[in-house]
């Protein structure tokens, strides 16, 4: 097992990574930079013994992965799935 905290602040970093990867609307989405930073932070999960809550947010995360493909077409929808991303990453 590793450290929480390293393996949390992990998470959060891949989250926001994936947010820059789609959220600005005047940029192609660079739809495999995100899936791959998602991806990661969804291995990560499963790293450590997580808390109720912590569970509910990791099954956000898997139900953003599985919304990406259709929400990142139209630019408001993009920053909606941004935003929820970035909220995720906030409430860890």
């Amino acid at each position: 097992m590793r450290d929480k905290k390293f393996v949390m602040d992990s998470i959060k970093m891949d989250l926001y990574r994936a947010v820059t990867a789609v959220g600005d609307v005047t940029k192609p989405v660079a739809t495999l930079s995100a899936l791959s930073f998602l991806q990661h932070a969804d291995s990560d999960f499963d790293k450590v013994d997580l808390t109720e809550i912590e569970s509910k947010l990791h099954n956000r995360l898997k139900s953003l992965m599985r919304a990406m493909s259709s929400e990142v077409n139209e630019p408001m929808h993009r920053l909606r799935w941004a935003e929820d991303v970035l909220t995720l990453r906030c409430m860890l």
